[in-house]
């Protein structure tokens, strides 16, 4: 965590993710026109973020987009602000806002974490209901995990929460997924998107990285994957890490 409040520590970082927070998915010279320093000093501040992994970046073509990742703040949260004053302080991780068209290889929400766990551990973690309930909103996941084959997510009474269609496999490093929200009206109405998984090794640990792709405008499922991914990855990670669920009661 020392990375992130280094990296938070100082005010024009702070500004470029405030500029992320209000439009994301921002190339270097959107970012750029908006701060008094130079090009130079935007690129320095912009590495800083993204050794952090407060800023994840994504290559479309030509262009190098930016995109606030909540995760390392929710950690932050789940860590010392819960522990300490979650009655008045609502949820850090919903930080991730705004939604701009672009072309359809082009992420609408990119996320990452590090998992100090094996690829496997966590391939099993995203593809295994026993894992999945406890981390996941409760929810079992269910699929016999090739290309064409149904996915859903359902909660323990049968009740469906989401589904989708299994689009590409490469275990344990990567996962490709359609997704159609189920769990409440405004949802249901919403078209379905598109969903990475990729699992980078990193010595003892993992990179974990999810884009979520083609949405039709900031719907209802936008708005709530915005606030509960932040969540559902760093219950990953603590799951993965001590065995324990995150418990997010007060």
């Amino acid at each position: 965590m020392e990375n992130v409040f280094r990296a938070l520590g100082h005010p024009t970082r702070r500004a470029l993710l405030d500029l992320l927070y209000a439009r994301d998915g921002q190339t270097l010279g959107e970012l750029d026109r908006n701060l008094p320093i130079t090009r130079f000093g935007t690129m320095k501040h912009l590495r800083i973020l993204e050794e952090a992994d407060l800023v994840v970046t994504h290559r479309a073509g030509r262009e190098k987009f930016h995109y606030l990742n909540p995760v390392p703040v929710r950690l932050i949260h789940d860590r010392w602000i819960r522990k300490y004053a979650e009655p008045l302080v609502s949820v850090l991780g919903d930080l991730k806002r705004g939604l701009e068209g672009g072309e359809m290889s082009r992420p609408s929400h990119v996320y990452e974490v590090i998992i100090r766990a094996t690829p496997e551990r966590i391939w099993e973690a995203i593809t295994r209901s026993e894992l999945t309930r406890d981390y996941f909103y409760g929810t079992l996941v269910e699929s016999e995990w090739k290309p064409g084959a149904p996915l859903r997510y359902a909660y323990p009474d049968g009740r469906v929460a989401a589904e989708g269609t299994v689009i590409e496999m490469d275990p344990p490093r990567r996962l490709v997924h359609t997704f159609s929200a189920l769990w409440d009206d405004r949802v249901k109405a919403d078209a379905p998107h598109r969903v990475s998984w990729t699992i980078e090794p990193m010595g003892s640990s993992c990179r974990v990285r999810v884009e979520h792709f083609d949405f039709e405008g900031p719907t209802a499922t936008f708005e709530s994957i915005t606030g509960g991914l932040s969540v559902i990855l760093s219950g990953m990670k603590t799951l993965l890490e001590t065995g324990e669920p995150l418990t997010m009661g007060r």
